[in-house]
């Protein structure tokens, strides 16, 4: 888009009204947005072409957007899709909003997300559920659901999503779109409503690892091009990530493959000692949670959903012992990981344990008489580790699944090694078009919308 903007192919306002009117036929299907900005996205796209028309540059000038619910837009609502929070209008762009806007980027709406961002399957929203676009039976995964469903349906190449304990890599996984985790506190979280302090991280959901790249540039101000590279040690991790839908191994192995057909030299690595991941992970985001909207349970226990209700009262109801605990645990599973790495360049491991699972399931069987939850934190058994351990993880597609339904796995760094994994990504994606991701496939009865781009849908 932003070539096609520079070259004079087309205006920004043809790409926003398209943008608009995707978003206004996937919105009955997906439920992706909690709110769209049309007129205000397409007066600013008359001032991108008019800048652009002057001479004037920027890596996303013209180029549309969207935000997560729970960013800071001026003068707009921001929610954080929470009954209790209705009416609350930002005065200031949250800074990651800033870079977006100093780029250039028109932002066309906010995304929906679980209810104050403490959830894995985006069902619990004061802004209703979100649904996949590549089944509206299934899950999208959460909390960043919205802006997954957003870039997996083509709407936006690019979406701002939050990562806390997967938020943004569960919904890249089951929507089939790339997500970047970055290192913790590598981004300000600075006008992002705090879902828990010390592990919320602002990060992109794109529709290619171009996208990823260049979105990771304008979210940190850096100015040169991060080129493909591989690795020299790859480490696949079992063990514990091995309980996993054996397509979702697959994906794994066939990432591993080709990082070996390139040079990359490849072991594994047996994981253990993760069976206490959950409730660690609870120990320290519940209690942080309970600290950012603990008073809500006192002031508006009403306008809060059982779920979110339930989570703050367990947050509220560890001892100064308990998070402590779960503090310290969480600093061990961090030494872990640092030893893995310490022989390795990047780890590889399954994204989620099953693709998108249907949202009226409890729990998805991964091996004969193995059950892994939907709704009380399965899908986070392998986003979960690398929160507490503070590492940038690149969730990545890798094709689909016997019924059609994205598979993904993930890359991950060393800490501040964010470059590092995003330099992968764009060798895996330039060398296969198996880990290339994929527009969703219209409903049926959906009419078709053309791009003034080409290329049909």
């Amino acid at each position: 888009m932003a070539e096609a903007l520079r070259s004079g192919d087309v205006s920004s306002r043809e790409l926003v009204a398209e943008t608009l009117e995707r978003a206004e036929t996937w919105q009955p299907v997906t439920n992706a947005f909690s709110q769209v900005f049309a007129d205000e996205a397409l007066a600013r796209a008359a001032e991108a072409d008019a800048a652009i028309a002057r001479g004037e540059s920027g890596p996303l000038l013209g180029v549309p957007v969207a935000v997560k619910e729970l960013f800071d837009v001026r003068a707009r609502e921001n929610s954080g899709c929470c009954a209790a929070y209705r009416g609350h209008i930002s005065d200031r762009d949250a800074e990651m909003v800033v870079r977006l806007r100093d780029a250039g980027a028109v932002i066309v709406g906010k995304t929906n997300q679980h209810e104050l961002a403490a959830g894995a399957t985006n069902l619990v929203s004061a802004c209703g559920a979100t649904h996949n676009p590549w089944d509206p039976a299934l899950i999208t995964g959460g909390s960043s659901g919205g802006s997954g469903a957003a870039v997996a349906s083509g709407v936006v190449p690019i979406a701002l999503g939050s990562d806390t304990g997967g938020s943004i890599r569960m919904p890249s996984s089951f929507c089939g779109c790339w997500g970047l985790k970055p290192t913790t506190g590598r981004l300000s979280t600075s006008g992002m409503m705090p879902m828990a302090a010390s592990l919320d991280c602002p990060g992109p959901m794109t529709a290619s690892a171009e996208d990823l790249e260049l979105a990771w540039r304008v979210m940190t101000g850096a100015t040169e091009r991060i080129a493909p590279a591989t690795p020299g040690r790859i480490v696949v991790l079992r063990g514990w990530f091995s309980q996993a839908d054996p397509q979702q191994l697959a994906a794994v192995g066939a990432a591993a493959a080709t990082l070996e057909s390139l040079g990359a030299t490849v072991t594994e690595q047996e994981v253990d000692g993760l069976d206490d991941i959950i409730p660690v992970w609870r120990g320290v985001a519940w209690a942080e949670l309970a600290d950012a909207h603990g008073d809500l349970l006192e002031t508006a226990p009403e306008l809060v959903s059982p779920p979110i209700r339930r989570s703050l009262d367990q947050g509220s109801g560890y001892t100064t012992e308990e998070r402590s605990n779960a503090r310290r645990r969480a600093e061990e599973i961090a030494e872990l990981f640092a030893g893995y790495l310490a022989d390795a360049d990047t780890l590889l491991a399954p994204t989620t344990p099953f693709p998108a699972p249907r949202a009226d399931v409890e729990a998805v069987e991964i091996a004969p008489g193995r059950d892994i939850d939907v709704h009380r934190g399965g899908p986070a058994w392998f986003t979960e580790p690398f929160n507490l351990a503070g590492l940038p993880v690149v969730a990545a597609p890798a094709w689909v699944s016997r019924d059609g339904l994205p598979l993904s796995f993930s890359l991950i760094g060393a800490r501040n090694g964010d470059e590092q994994v995003i330099a992968l990504a764009l060798m895996l994606e330039a060398r296969d078009e198996r880990f290339r991701a994929r527009v969703a496939p219209r409903p049926e009865g959906m009419e078709a919308i053309e791009s003034p781009l080409g290329g049909g849908t």
